[in-house]
């Protein structure tokens, strides 16, 4: 493990359009984490992890006791990995990583506490990050704070979104102020430029302030934000509050932020359901889609801001449309070299 300062050494985030060696998966095994159940929820990662096996190498990870089942829920495609697992969210307990400009890789391993303590933190959890970035065979950082992988949305070149409502939250990390957290940023994702919008989505436990929910970087510079038109939308003011926030936005360059709305389901549940909760996988995009009147206007909206790959429809219901949670890509790059 590392303990120099990544920026320093040349490292940078890797953007969510990046080439990937594989995409990493959890199997879901905790019934009270996902709303809909957990033989629900085992059918919908089973089919999002088929669909992105279409395009992309995927290793699920699986405790022992289920292997046997889940191999043949998910069949011969899907590589899977006997590890125990306690949460299918595996974007948020996972590394996050980053590259310099000789294409090395390496992780940052982040404190986890069960989403501010708002979920079990189970023995599974502990080190978890460590144990993946393990597995992957990927030198790593230890993170010095609480802080899941949903939580920052980067661009590559220097910019990150976040949010108030998770990263100034007191129950993740009550003792480190915006400028700590700025500064920790800039050392360990080589951030030059830090936005701060407001509040999430409503309805969630925990990860509602993800911006990887509700505002995602599509290249550099350039947003789309989950953004209902309807006023008694439960999401109207605090996206409006967004849009504020980003429109006032500057990259490092001082060059405005492109952003772009997206529309949000008419169905209105517990929790918001979104579609920028999308997938980029090796030359396809898996947009959720809900069985809602705004799916086909959100999948064209969302499906031409990458017209070089090709646009999947996956059932995102059951995961309130975040499918970007439950898939780790493992970026291209020479993990072991000097």
């Amino acid at each position: 493990m590392d303990e120099e300062n990544p920026s320093f050494e040349g490292y940078f985030p890797v953007p969510d359009w990046a080439e990937h060696t594989r995409t990493w998966m959890a199997w879901p095994t905790d019934p009270t984490e996902m709303p809909a159940g957990l033989l629900e929820s085992r059918v919908a990662f089973a089919h999002i992890a088929r669909t992105i096996a279409a395009f992309e190498p995927v290793r699920m990870i699986v405790p022992e006791p289920d292997l046997k089942e889940t191999a043949l829920t998910l069949g011969p495609k899907v590589e899977l990995v006997p590890h125990d697992v306690a949460h299918g969210w595996i974007r948020d307990l996972a590394p996050t990583f980053l590259v310099n400009e000789q294409a090395r890789t390496k992780g940052v391993a982040w404190k986890f506490n069960g989403w501010g303590g708002r979920h079990i933190v189970h023995e599974e959890d502990h080190g978890f990050a460590e144990e993946l970035v393990r597995l992957m065979q990927v030198p790593y950082f230890r993170g010095p704070i609480v802080l899941e992988g949903g939580a920052v949305q980067t661009d590559g070149l220097g910019t990150a979104l976040v949010s108030e409502q998770t990263l100034m939250s007191p129950n993740r990390n009550p003792l480190v102020g915006r400028r700590d957290i700025e500064e920790i940023l800039m050392n360990f994702f080589g951030i030059v430029r830090v936005i701060w919008l407001g509040e999430g989505i409503s309805g969630l436990v925990g990860g509602g302030g993800h911006v990887g929910r509700f505002c995602r970087f599509i290249a550099p510079g350039k947003v789309l934000l989950h953004s209902p038109a309807d006023p008694e939308h439960p999401d109207f003011r605090a996206m409006q509050d967004n849009v504020q926030r980003l429109r006032a936005a500057t990259d490092p360059f001082d060059r405005p932020i492109e952003m772009i709305e997206v529309p949000v389901p008419e169905a209105i549940g517990p929790a918001s359901m979104t579609y920028c909760g999308f997938y980029l996988a090796n030359g396809a995009i898996l947009i959720p889609r809900f069985d809602d009147p705004r799916d086909g206007e959100a999948f064209e909206l969302v499906a031409g801001c990458f017209p070089d790959r090709k646009a999947v429809p996956v059932d995102g219901e059951v995961v309130g449309g975040a499918i970007h949670h439950l898939a780790l890509g493992e970026p291209v790059g020479n993990h072991l070299a000097d």
